[in-house]
């Protein structure tokens, strides 16, 4: 299996990072410390060199850069390992422009390897608004489809244009939604599609998933609700048509695949609607798991886990079973957590490493 884990990093001018070095485990990576110390700092530096951005919505260069640094840049150093094969990656950004280096040498394409960040809050944002299931969706998806992304980025410049001829209106307005749906319904065919199958892939991860992390039996799926599934081009530019005047006259895009959503169903029910909070979190653990096993069956390999402090989320049972589970994997894990008992429970397994942050520095790990 072809999988590059992080072995070790430095950032500079990152947040509230100091120069530390971090020598990671290829297993279990504990990190703990107080909040508002820097471990989720750490994580996102982990995020930003892997993917590209970071996981933080609406943030720059001016966010991520430390101002009380030396000099106006961010470089972030990382040695990524495969086995007994090592591979330099690191990452130099200014107001102005960002440079990678790959084994040393320019690279604006590649990573060494993605990630995959679980953040505590998501569960609730994931049963409790449309938007944020599309965007998790479409940004997982994303991760391990390139034309995927580049459409969905086509697509959304498009409707976007759409809504501005629809607000403006004018004499030619029908003339200039008949241009722009031609490229809708053709980017709106392709992606309902890929969203039909990567859900089809991904359901069949989620139920064993669910029981191998909590040991119990219940059927989880999550389904997509369009009207647009397994429509082609021809007869989704015919809906438009057949929707025109009611845009036009609401002056926005009302119906379409910006606004379609997932339905998360445990045991054939609703889960937003007839389970607990407890079962909601457990239900969005099993699902991000279920697609790093999707992500490892595509690509031979597994992304690095970034878990964020989801001790809170969970019992004290639940949080072993987590841990057991994770016991059981081969990818490399980096889990943050301001509970000593936890970071207690990460270090019982073989190979795991602990780190202690205090104010942006490793104070010592083991």
């Amino acid at each position: 299996m072809n999988c590059w884990k992080i072995k070790k990093l430095q950032a500079q001018n990152f947040r509230n990072l100091k120069n530390s070095v971090f020598d990671f485990s290829p297993g279990i990576n504990c990190i703990l410390g107080q909040n508002g110390n820097g471990k989720t700092n750490l994580l996102e530096a982990v995020y930003l060199l892997t993917n590209k951005k970071s996981f933080r919505k609406n943030t720059d260069y001016s966010q991520m850069i430390n101002i009380e640094g030396e000099k106006p840049e961010l470089i972030l150093q990382s040695v990524f390992q495969n086995e007994d094969e090592l591979l330099p990656y690191s990452l130099r950004m200014t107001d102005t422009s960002e440079e990678r280096f790959l084994n040393n040498k320019p690279e604006k394409k590649k990573t060494p390897s993605s990630s995959v960040f679980i953040n505590p809050f998501d569960a609730y944002h994931f049963h409790n608004s449309s938007t944020f299931r599309r965007q998790w969706v479409d940004s997982h998806i994303s991760l391990s489809d390139k034309e995927y992304r580049q459409v969905l980025t086509r697509f959304q410049k498009a409707i976007k244009f759409r809504n501005s001829v629809l607000a403006f209106g004018g004499k030619n307005t029908s003339t200039q939604l008949r241009a722009i749906d031609d490229q809708i319904s053709d980017y709106s065919a392709f992606i309902t599609q890929k969203r039909f199958e990567f859900l089809t892939a991904l359901n069949t991860f989620i139920t064993p998933t669910f029981k191998a992390i909590f040991s119990e039996e219940h059927a989880l799926e999550l389904t997509l609700d369009s009207q647009f599934v397994h429509w082609d081009k021809k007869r989704i530019f015919d809906f438009y048509r057949h929707q025109e005047n009611i845009d036009i006259k609401a002056e926005i895009t009302q119906v379409g695949i910006h606004r379609d959503d997932f339905i998360f169903s445990f045991d054939g029910l609703n889960a937003f609607e007839f389970c607990s909070l407890g079962q909601q979190k457990m239900a969005f653990l099993s699902l991000i798991f279920a697609y790093i096993e999707l992500f490892r069956y595509k690509f031979t390999s597994y992304p690095i886990v970034l878990i964020d402090d989801v001790s809170g989320e969970l019992d004290s049972q639940r949080w072993k079973n987590l841990v057991q589970y994770l016991e059981t994997k081969n990818f490399q894990v980096l889990i943050t957590t301001a509970n000593e008992n936890f970071g207690e429970e990460l270090e019982k397994i073989p190979e795991s490493k602990k780190f202690y942050i205090e104010h942006g520095t490793l104070k010592h790990h083991g």
